[in-house]
């Protein structure tokens, strides 16, 4: 089975769609950037998932690299794009790595119909607006939304980056069964601050 680097990253949580800037100055994650940027472009993907004080989250975020560059010292400064989510098993240090790799196992989001999805994220949306009201610039906002896809997949996406909530609130975001239940999560997110309490680490 085919594996991928494994970047684990405390509060980072990945999402579809999503562009991630990191800086990267550890050695082994030098050499993944090196060891990807020696593929073909199409196959320059990677996992992020959440490293927590409990451990790495078994569930992660395909991520894409798009860009790097690297600076005299031998950093990177790199972009990436964030993709479905996957599942992390089989973690372990193979062959002449310095870094982790994982199983590439896709955890597809479950997804209902189309009408369904729309409704849900036309309702989460509407919260949103409240949620961030006189803290937000309106027509900044409004301009966000409207370049957003049509897809109710990545209008959930710019819902779960945007909220003021822990990084294992989103994580529950990740993990949520279904697109509808992930954007009724975020409302519930909005409407009750954060639900840290009821997503422990395990």
């Amino acid at each position: 089975m085919n594996r991928l680097p494994l970047f684990p990253l405390p509060e980072t949580v990945v999402f579809p769609g999503l562009l991630i800037p990191l800086y990267i100055f550890e050695e082994r994650y030098k050499q993944m950037v090196r060891d990807l940027l020696a593929q073909g472009e199409e196959q320059r993907r990677f996992v992020i998932t959440l490293a927590t004080q409990a451990g790495i989250r078994e569930v992660g975020g395909y991520v894409d690299l798009l860009a790097a560059s690297e600076n005299p010292d031998g950093t990177f400064n790199i972009v990436c794009r964030g993709g479905e989510r996957c599942q992390v098993e089989g973690v372990g240090v193979f062959e002449n790595n310095l870094y982790q790799t994982t199983l590439d196992l896709p955890f597809p989001l479950e997804r209902t119909a189309r009408s369904e999805e729309i409704v849900a994220a036309w309702d989460a949306m509407e919260a949103f607006r409240g949620y961030v009201a006189g803290v937000a610039d309106p027509g900044a906002l409004e301009e966000a939304i409207a370049n957003l896809p049509d897809d109710p997949l990545y209008q959930a996406s710019f819902l779960c980056v945007n909220l003021r909530v822990p990084a294992l609130d989103r994580q529950a975001l990740l993990e949520a069964p279904s697109l509808v239940g992930r954007l009724e999560l975020a409302q519930t997110l909005m409407r009750q601050g954060s639900i840290s309490g009821s997503t422990a680490e395990a």
